[in-house]
């Protein structure tokens, strides 16, 4: 059982972030979090790209813990090591909005 949720974490993180990003997104719309200003950066945007970095940040870490080693060749391990990395790129690609588009136009 173990085994069996450490290779589905990366997609499980993968989709608790990447739903946390949109009920983000929606809420900063709603409370009006655009429009108030830190260094240049709306409100909205910092949280929504803390929310980004740092799960980014916990599925590299995931990606270097499950990594392929000479010692460990089982089928679950590498299977971990890929849900990791898939979670990983699922995440980075789908999250790029945060970065590059409006937040609540």
């Amino acid at each position: 059982m173990t085994a069996l949720l450490r290779a589905a974490a990366g997609l499980i993180i993968w989709a608790i972030v990447f739903a946390s990003l949109y009920a983000l997104q929606g809420l900063a719309c709603a409370l009006g979090w655009d429009k108030w200003q830190i260094a240049e950066a709306s409100l909205a945007r910092l949280v929504l790209l803390a929310v980004y970095t740092s799960g980014i940040g916990v599925l590299a870490l995931l990606c270097w813990r499950y990594r392929p080693r000479v010692s460990r060749r089982q089928f679950l391990d590498r299977l971990a090591f890929a849900g990791a990395a898939a979670g990983l790129f699922s995440l980075i690609y789908t999250g790029l909005p945060v970065v590059a588009a409006s937040i609540c136009r």
